[in-house]
């Protein structure tokens, strides 16, 4: 068919080459005599289209096409690492076969081969707009796109097609075409010049009805004995064991296990692992389930081992073990439930959600998944946004199996955005995760960046900066930015190759859209994670609690301090998100505010105690000479006077010992320094008089602050209050009501860590195990609607336990 050549030069002028990535400035030597062949309209070719000869004997740049067109003949490009001509078609693409190494292959409809289409190497780049149909498509490490359906076999060796239905040449290949092509490993690259050129001919290279994977093709079942199990998987890695299975070897009934095996690709369409017959399900090739996989009793149930890919609509399992050799493909849920359990993929893992209820995923790093884990708040709101809510009951309990069975879809539809409309826009302006002064936030996560700006600021030339939200994933190369038009529409720019903020192309717009989407999911979870950590504070008690710091005549400076710590508190519980991540970053990253913000309104108080001066931090890994002006800044404010150091401290960080024996110091003029303990390595002192210590513990405590008084300990009175603890641990209801009196010296010993700090700790573990055997199942069932009543006296001291418990979880305390 007749078409038109036009220079490389001047095509670059024009629009016509905007959707291809080549870069073009490294050709300028060669504007003018490459050329561009262009066919106007539906076009049929009857010869082969070998892209590379095309290239470099007849100075084709590449081809374009103004409509659909039918090649009677393979389109091959032999060249793996330089240059071949492009193929940009605009409309749906028919050939008998397409094989593509370094070439550009663009196709804006559907393309359907007779056989194969091939892409190999990591240099070229083919983008299908529309579906595949063929026999076959073979992936061999390279980027291809196709972003409508595939209608063929697939072959992948990579990450690029979830669910490959073959990943074994010898499985594809005719038996005479594998020993011709296959070394001695069984392994062919795509691109390897006697592949091409056969797929060139017209002799067969595959085998038939590749595309009819089903049951009828099935080995047939066999029931085996560990001993015909064992060679299969004995030299099989595995974490916990000598091998899988391995424990199956020492178990006493180990000759009357039974095993289900197949020895082959084995099609099933259901697979319920709660089967008592069966200590495992081995199949020694690919296992692909139509339906699920699943069992009911997490317990006990049949294990898995498939040497070979797993492929199934979902996998809910638990109580045995799953071991995959090759890749995991699951359309919907891939599901751990309970510790008795796990489940290995040596390879990699495509699953849209991947769910662990105290369970072990076992996936190399590859696998690239992420794993929620069900027990996370943060992670339960990401599966609750993903799954249907008719797998939780009422109090937010996982209910699968029936679910499963009656087969309906798991994961709540896509919805898919087909514009931005300015209440699209301004809703995520809207968003509860500014704070009262800011007009610009982030959100960084999974490797995106989101900026949100409401605008209003005045820039250098004196003009209104307006609103925007700019979506950025550098890995992805996806960057967009979106603002308000005059006309009052959302623009959509995204980023060229120079680096410039252009319009975004028609051919980008699909992906904006894609984009801004994801962009609401994650500001949404940030929003919900945002409400969940705002806190009610009581102004009045707070007020009170700055206030005992004060140890100056001069109440008016003492108020701006105050006010100072007060509002930066209640900015802390009001605006969680804007606080850590945009007003008080450099501190939040400090006290690891983004992994624990539950401890945020705490934080708060410390970093303004401390940016006051009415308290400090001294860290424990340099010498205390190293921070002895901050030590002496709070022994000033509070007392009055200076320390002069131990000469061993010259060398050695500040310590318990260091603060008993100032506070031993201190005691004449009945003050104590006080370590503000938070479960943090340094130390965070701040000074109180001792008569006041009660009422600051009542009031920090709230708040996950806990000051510890660290004194000595009086060996006599440490002695006999041992002997008292030593009694209570008999759990005489007589004897503990007696020593009620005794609790408040008790609790002094366990909770500031004094005199024999192992013992008071263990102590207080085993009064607490005591006091729940005496209880028995009162105490087991404490606090549930229709618990039996408990003993008063041990539920007196039983409830004493656990305050320390709580406390000794939120600050860490270690056994000495």
């Amino acid at each position: 068919m007749s078409f038109k050549t036009l220079p490389l030069r001047r095509a670059l002028q024009t629009d016509m080459l905007d959707a291809l990535s080549t870069d073009y400035d490294l050709f300028k030597e060669q504007w003018d005599t490459l050329q561009v062949r262009i066919y106007e309209g539906d076009t049929v070719l009857n010869e082969f289209l070998d892209l590379h000869d095309l290239y470099y004997e007849q100075n084709i740049a590449g081809i374009i096409v103004n409509g659909h067109l039918t090649v009677n003949a393979p389109i091959i490009d032999f060249e793996l690492d330089t240059y071949s001509s492009f193929l940009l078609v605009n409309g749906s693409l028919q050939c008998k076969g397409l094989a593509a190494g370094c070439a550009e292959i663009i196709v804006d409809g559907d393309v359907t081969v007779a056989d194969v289409m091939v892409a190999y190497y990591n240099h070229g780049n083919i983008v299908v707009s529309g579906d595949l149909h063929g026999e076959l498509l073979i992936i061999d490490d390279h980027g291809a796109t196709i972003k409508g359906k595939i209608n063929a076999a697939t072959y992948c060796r990579g990450w690029q097609i979830p669910a490959a239905d073959y990943t074994d040449w010898k499985k594809i290949l005719l038996p005479e075409v594998a020993a011709q092509l296959l070394d001695e490993d069984n392994y062919l690259f795509a691109g390897d010049v006697r592949f091409l050129q056969l797929l060139q001919g017209d002799a067969p290279v595959f085998r038939p009805f590749l595309k009819q994977i089903s049951a009828e093709n099935n080995p047939p079942e066999q029931i085996v004995g560990f001993q015909d199990i064992k060679p299969l998987v004995q030299h099989l890695p595995a974490r916990y064991e000598d091998y899988p299975m391995a424990m199956a070897e020492k178990m006493p009934e180990r000759d009357e296990l039974k095993f289900l095996f197949y020895n082959g690709t084995t099609v099933l369409e259901e697979l319920d692992l709660d089967d008592p017959d069966y200590f495992a399900i081995v199949v020694a090739g690919d296992l692909i389930v139509k339906g699920n996989i699943l069992n009911e009793n997490t317990d006990g149930a049949c294990s898995l081992i498939v040497l070979g890919n797993l492929k199934a609509k979902n996998i809910i399992v638990g109580g045995q073990l799953v071991y995959v050799t090759g890749y995991v493909a699951v359309q919907e849920l891939l599901m751990g439930i309970y510790n008795h359990g796990e489940f290995t993929s040596q390879s990699y893992v495509w699953a849209p959600v991947v769910i662990a209820d105290d369970y072990r995923f076992q996936f190399d790093d590859f696998a690239n998944v992420k794993v929620l884990d069900f027990n996370d708040d943060d992670d339960k709101e990401i599966i609750k946004e993903k799954v249907i809510d008719e797998l939780f009951d009422q109090e937010d309990w996982f209910i699968y199996y029936s679910v499963v069975k009656e087969g309906r879809p798991l994961l709540k539809p896509i919805i898919h955005r087909l514009v931005i409309t300015t209440e699209d826009f301004q809703t995520l302006l809207d968003v509860p995760l500014f704070g009262p002064d800011q007009t610009r936030i982030a959100i960084n996560e999974d490797g995106w960046h989101f900026a949100l700006n409401r605008g209003g600021e005045i820039d250098e030339d004196g003009d209104e900066v307006p609103a925007s939200i700019t979506a950025i994933h550098t890995e992805k190369e996806k960057n967009f930015f979106w603002y308000l038009t005059e006309d009052n529409t959302v623009g959509t720019l995204t980023e060229s190759e120079n680096g410039r903020w252009v319009s975004a192309p028609a051919d980008m717009q699909e992906e904006g859209l894609k984009t801004f989407s994801i962009m609401e999911t994650y500001v949404n979870r940030k929003v919900t994670w945002n409400n969940k950590l705002i806190k009610t504070i009581d102004k009045d008690k707070l007020w009170k609690l700055i206030w005992m710091f004060r140890n100056t005549p001069d109440e008016t400076i003492f108020q701006g301090m105050a006010i100072t710590v007060f509002n930066r508190v209640l900015y802390a519980a009001a605006h969680p998100y804007a606080y850590i991540f945009a007003k008080y970053r450099d501190e939040s990253e400090h006290r690891g505010l983004a992994e624990s913000p539950y401890w945020l309104t705490g934080a708060a108080l410390l970093d303004g105690l401390i940016l006051v001066g009415l308290a400090q931090e001294i860290t424990r890994s340099v010498p205390l000479s190293a921070r002895v002006d901050e030590l002496n800044d709070i022994l000033v404010y509070y007392w009055g006077v200076n320390m002069q150091l131990h000469e061993r401290f010259v060398n050695d960080p500040i310590d318990k010992s260091f603060m008993c024996g100032l506070n031993g110091m201190l005691l004449e003029m009945q003050g104590a320094l006080l370590r503000l303990d938070v479960g943090v390595g340094s130390f965070i002192i701040a000074g109180m008089h001792i008569k006041d210590i009660d009422i600051l513990n009542e009031l920090m405590h709230p708040f996950g602050v806990y000051p510890k008084y660290f004194t000595d300990a009086d060996e006599e009175e440490e002695a006999a209050l041992k002997e008292i603890a030593e009694e209570l641990k008999k759990a005489d209801l007589t004897q503990m009501h007696a020593a009620r009196v005794h609790m408040p010296k008790l609790w002094d010993y366990v909770y500031n860590e004094r005199g024999d700090v192992k013992y008071w700790q263990e102590w207080i573990d085993d009064l607490q195990h005591q006091i729940e055997i005496a209880a028995g199942s009162a105490a087991l069932f404490r606090g549930e609607e229709d618990a039996p009543s408990m003993e008063p006296e041990l539920d007196y001291w039983l409830t004493w336990c656990e305050k320390y418990e709580a406390i000794s979880e939120e600050c860490n305390i270690i056994m000495e």
